[in-house]
């Protein structure tokens, strides 16, 4: 009997030591750290510029996106987290990434020598703009011979990239009656796939918005907002103060009657909202403004 006792312990002990490398496992599951429980705050690493030759293709940019993974995972031992960390990969003419870091880790980033800086994604608020009376352009309305606007047939033709609250393109300061196609060098997109609403045309030849950095900041962003229109104002103001098209019989309220126009009439122009509702006064991030600026130089923007 004793030792029917004895050997029944022992199986059980058999079987415990048995399920020991389950139980090791799972415990290592629970217990890998993730970027979401440890890190709370969002940081741009910037590398500087890319070494792409000729036409940037997209297998060019998976490349560069690939190494950032590699790079971040270098730092915190898993390519798979790093993937989750980061949020933005610049991978056209600005070369770095927008990521999820503890303090400790960034400061640690920024000495490696092939980081050029680290700096957290900070919040920005919006400005605006006087008008171009200030500058000579016009007298009284009127156009001399000799302005700059003249000379530089109104801009004819630049592309203008204004990264803010977006832009309402039912405004007349973005028709394009009398436009000629678009210019061929043009590479961007109208971003209009959640807001059927949305059109682009020969004037607005472009729209995109860029959210990422402003919803590790402040939190999700409502699906309402993915669309590229202007809901604030202020985008449409500053695009059509830099491009507007000349817009006869402009007044508010019947007051101020005259010709609302851009500094540059005759340009094309394209949006890149960057900028969203204000928590705590906090609108813009900047990585979401690196994001568009990536964007807007490799779509073709001259301004």
């Amino acid at each position: 009997q004793i030792e029917s006792i004895t050997r029944r312990r022992r199986m059980k002990f058999a079987n415990a030591l048995s399920l020991l490398p389950s139980l090791l496992l799972l415990l290592i599951h629970i217990s890998k750290p993730t970027l979401a429980a440890k890190h709370s705050s969002s940081y741009v690493v910037y590398f500087g510029s890319h070494s792409h030759v000729g036409e940037i293709t997209e297998d060019a940019m998976d490349r560069v996106r690939e190494t950032h993974y590699d790079f971040l995972g270098s730092f915190i031992g898993s390519r798979e987290i790093a993937t989750d960390a980061i949020f933005y990969s610049y991978t056209k003419h600005i070369n770095g990434f927008a990521a999820l870091l503890d303090h400790d880790l960034a400061f640690a980033i920024s000495k490696h020598p092939e980081v050029v800086s680290v700096f957290p994604n900070k919040a920005l608020k919006l400005h605006t703009t006087r008008s171009w009376d200030f500058l000579g352009l016009e007298h009284n309305s009127f156009v001399p011979s000799s302005s700059i606007w003249r000379k530089a047939r109104f801009g004819e033709d630049s592309i203008i990239a204004n990264l803010d609250t977006g832009v309402w393109p039912e405004s007349k300061s973005f028709s394009d009656e009398g436009l000629g196609p678009i210019p061929s060098r043009w590479k961007g997109i109208c971003q209009n796939q959640k807001d059927a609403t949305f059109h682009c045309n020969r004037k607005l030849i472009g729209a995109r918005y860029f959210y990422k950095g402003y919803a590790a900041a402040v939190g999700t962003l409502n699906s309402s907002f993915d669309s590229p229109r202007d809901i604030d104002g202020h985008g449409s103001h500053t695009l059509s103060t830099a491009g507007g098209a000349f817009v006869p019989g402009a007044s508010v309220f019947g007051q101020g009657n005259g010709t609302a126009k851009g500094g540059s009439p005759r340009a094309r122009v394209a949006a890149y909202k960057v900028c969203w509702p204000p928590v705590k006064g906090n609108e813009c991030y900047d990585a979401d403004v690196l994001a568009a600026f990536d964007a807007a130089i490799h779509d073709g923007a001259d301004v």
